[in-house]
């Protein structure tokens, strides 16, 4: 998948490659170490709603990735996503560069991804189904 992050200040290539591993990077502790390196990037006062935004699409991806199971299973995928995400921001807020305030805000940031990932879903799955 191919993003321009249209709307952000992700514009270099090396900038973009970032995002994108911490796009795709698991919720094992290899993709978390991966996530925690590459956000450092995100974390200067003018880019700290990259950062969110990186976040949030990371933990959204697996909507992308199977949305059928979260069309299915609102709730259940709506709960996976947010506890995927939950361990994140435990991990990052073990960072001492990174303030409460920010995991805050992350956190602020990637429920309402979710909620507008879900909802979005469902919507589409309501059309699709009343054509």
């Amino acid at each position: 998948m191919n993003r321009d992050f249209t709307g952000t200040s992700i514009k270099s290539p090396m900038d973009k490659m970032r995002a994108m591993s911490i796009i795709n990077a698991k919720d094992d502790p290899t993709g978390l170490s991966m996530i925690n390196f590459n956000i450092t990037t995100f974390l200067g006062r003018s880019r700290l709603q990259d950062a969110y935004f990186v976040l949030g699409l990371w933990a959204t991806e697996p909507v992308r990735r199977s949305p059928g199971k979260f069309i299915r299973f609102p709730q259940a995928g709506k709960e996976a996503l947010l506890n995927r995400s939950n361990n994140l921001l435990t991990r990052l807020s073990e960072r001492e560069d990174i303030d409460a305030d920010f995991v805050h805000e992350a956190s602020q940031t990637i429920q309402s991804m979710v909620e507008k990932e879900i909802t979005y879903l469902r919507r589409n799955e309501h059309v699709s189904e009343s054509a």
